[in-house]
């Protein structure tokens, strides 16, 4: 089952939505999920019951724990604010979700945050009439222990 999100529903629509969706499917836990600087992917587990939270005021993490990210360590709190539109159970994790962050700092997006830059230069290519297409090379090696 896929969580169908409509982007023209208020938000408070969209959350009660997203709550059913993950009841509906068991699911105890969401991970709040953002990527640093490096592209190395971050979760907080955050249970279901709190997924208002991710999405209006975000998942806390420490800002200065996070390498790379230009936070001094007595600095703000960096906060992962979910987008609904990203929900998705995770087979593999029976009573698991994801929900794909942006990362916030003091309250605004966060100028270091990848999902944010990116959104921004997608932004600045729509008003030229441009669109942007990526493409995704995956690698790996299968290996064999001797």
């Amino acid at each position: 089952m896929k969580y169908e999100f409509d982007p023209k529903a208020s938000l408070a629509d969209q959350i009660a939505y997203a709550q059913k969706f993950l009841a509906e499917n068991n699911v105890k836990y969401v991970l709040a999920q953002f990527v640093d600087i490096h592209g190395v992917a971050k979760v907080k587990s955050v249970p279901a019951d709190h997924l208002e939270d991710i999405v209006k005021t975000g998942a806390g993490f420490a800002g200065g724990a996070i390498w790379g990210m230009g936070i001094k360590p007595n600095g703000p709190d960096y906060m992962a604010m979910g987008d609904l539109s990203t929900l998705s159970l995770l087979p593999w994790q029976p009573g698991y979700a994801r929900l794909i962050c942006d990362g916030h700092v003091n309250g605004e997006p966060y100028s270091h945050d990848s999902r944010v830059v990116l959104k921004k230069q997608i932004s600045r290519l729509t008003e030229k009439g441009w669109i942007l297409y990526t493409g995704l090379e995956p690698e790996f090696s299968l290996l064999k222990k001797d």
